[in-house]
């Protein structure tokens, strides 16, 4: 695209009017009008720009793609003559939608080179944002588990499990999580015996463990006092646990992928704070 394209006035100004004329939904999620936006698109002509949508959901559906997820037909009222008014079909579209649309028109329009180049950037402010979403999320309930893991390990403990028995208690979890020790689980994910499984794993297999160690810290603590007890008391909380995960249909947690490693996450997200700028908190 050429600098005397991206600085003309009409290529700033079809942008600005896109930013303007977003709207977000009850729960935050962007979407546009297109009656709103034709003409920014430089389309006056309603029949010609509805040609347009068209031919971009067909781009959806031959990609498997049912359209009507993105193009969602509604309908307005119109001024017509005489003071009239006249309901006239009207569609939600999605970012997707919009940048199919323009990746769709001609691309000889000014307005079409304008909205494709925001769209693209638009696409991927918000890839990269739900990136940095779901990295903090993972940081954070990483951070809560091992919170977790000292919460039990201290009911354990108070339940007469000693020091040296720790790692069997522990390893009590894994056999009724995953159905094998923590040493065969490593094996079958590709892992080395010194590496931690749970810097390698993903929201929902955190989540298992985080449930099933508070679960379980829970039940130890009101159970009878004893070593053994207790570490039969947590196998048979994560037995529990996996046969909820089973029940409901959900991926059990053996056959759920690695994600990167702790570390390269918390470096990520310092990255993005560095250049993001210092907080106004």
């Amino acid at each position: 695209m050429s600098a005397e394209l991206t600085n003309s006035p009409q290529y700033r100004s079809t942008m600005d009017n896109l930013e303007r004329l977003k709207r977000l939904s009850g729960d935050g999620v962007e979407y546009w009008l297109a009656r709103d936006i034709h003409e920014a698109l430089g389309y006056p002509n309603w029949r010609e720009f509805e040609g347009l949508l068209e031919r971009a959901g067909e781009a959806l559906r031959q990609n498997g793609i049912d359209p009507s997820h993105h193009f969602v037909l509604t309908h307005k009222l119109m001024e017509g003559g005489k003071g009239s008014q006249q309901s006239v079909d009207d569609y939600f579209l999605s970012r997707s939608a919009c940048y199919l649309t323009a990746m769709n028109g001609q691309s000889s329009k000014p307005e079409i080179a304008a909205a494709q180049a925001y769209f693209v950037v638009k696409t991927r402010e918000k890839e990269l944002e739900d990136e940095r979403s779901d990295d903090e999320k993972r940081l954070e309930l990483r951070e809560k588990v091992t919170q977790s893991v000292k919460v039990v390990s201290g009911v354990a403990q108070a339940a007469g499990v000693r020091s040296q028995m720790q790692g069997v208690f522990h390893d009590q979890r894994y056999r009724g999580l995953y159905g094998m020790s923590q040493k065969d689980v490593k094996g079958l994910k590709g892992l080395g015996l010194k590496d931690q499984l749970l810097d390698r794993a993903g929201l929902l297999e955190l989540s298992m463990h985080d449930f099933q160690m508070n679960l379980a810290a829970d039940v130890i603590s009101k159970s009878p006092k004893g070593e053994q007890a207790a570490i039969k008391t947590n196998l048979e909380v994560a037995e529990r646990v996996r046969k909820t995960v089973e029940r409901s249909g959900g991926t059990l947690p053996e056959h759920l992928p690695l994600e990167p490693p702790i570390k390269e996450v918390k470096k990520r997200i310092a990255s993005q704070k560095k250049l993001s700028g210092p907080s106004n908190d």
